[in-house]
């Protein structure tokens, strides 16, 4: 007979075609620490759906097998809807400073929409290695006039990672977005290695494409 717990509470981490994967507040039997559950059919007809960074209770869990079925969701303090995140507290904009260079009205762009969620909005300006050292004090004192406190990284040279690695480590959940080619992936790469993601060098067409249409990508985080 399998090991079975009647209820658990956990946080969803991510969406997996019709499961998602959820972190348990507390480790049950061997450790298990996550779970691949689906979701009660009450929760489908209630037209309650289920998102990144939603606090689940979950019921008819399978240790040995490490599943289980999300039975309830708690109220949510806040919902990101692209993507669709569930209790976010910070929004991370991550710009490249060149290659794509900088675009202050894309800029704007992202900057209006994180700060529409309510919640707080943090300022990463990335691969500072490539530009003149001059250049990018002046980018950060223009964007300081904003009202933002940029943080000057380098992924490739692990510049500014250390401080952007302590800030994430501070309780809730931050989403990283931001325009394509900026280098998100090679940033949650250098914070979380054994993600693996793949990387992609910004050819001369994709930068002056960048420029017409920026697509915005995320990734959750759950310190």
């Amino acid at each position: 007979m399998p090991e079975v717990a009647e209820l658990a509470w956990a946080r969803v981490m991510a969406l997996e075609a019709n499961y998602c994967r959820v972190q348990l507040d507390q480790p049950g039997p061997r450790g298990v620490q996550q779970l691949l559950c689906v979701r009660r059919t009450r929760l489908g007809k209630t037209g309650q759906q289920i998102c990144a960074g939603d606090r689940v209770q979950v019921d008819g869990i399978d240790w040995p097998a490490a599943r289980g079925a999300v039975a309830a969701l708690e109220p949510r303090q806040s919902l990101l809807e692209r993507p669709a995140v569930a209790n976010c507290t910070r929004v991370v904009v991550a710009v490249a400073l060149d290659q794509p260079p900088l675009d202050p009205l894309q800029l704007t762009r992202f900057l209006l929409t994180a700060e529409r969620t309510g919640v707080a909005v943090e300022l990463v300006l990335t691969k500072v290695d490539l530009l003149e050292p001059a250049a990018a004090r002046a980018w950060a004192e223009r964007l300081r006039g904003w009202g933002y406190g940029p943080l000057l990284v380098s992924a490739r040279e692990g510049t500014g990672m250390a401080e952007l690695r302590q800030r994430l480590r501070e309780p809730g959940i931050a989403v990283l977005c931001g325009p394509s080619g900026v280098g998100k992936s090679s940033l949650i790469n250098a914070l979380l290695p054994e993600l693996a993601l793949r990387v992609s060098a910004v050819s001369g067409r994709l930068q002056r494409q960048l420029g017409q249409q920026g697509i915005d990508q995320a990734a959750f985080a759950h310190p």
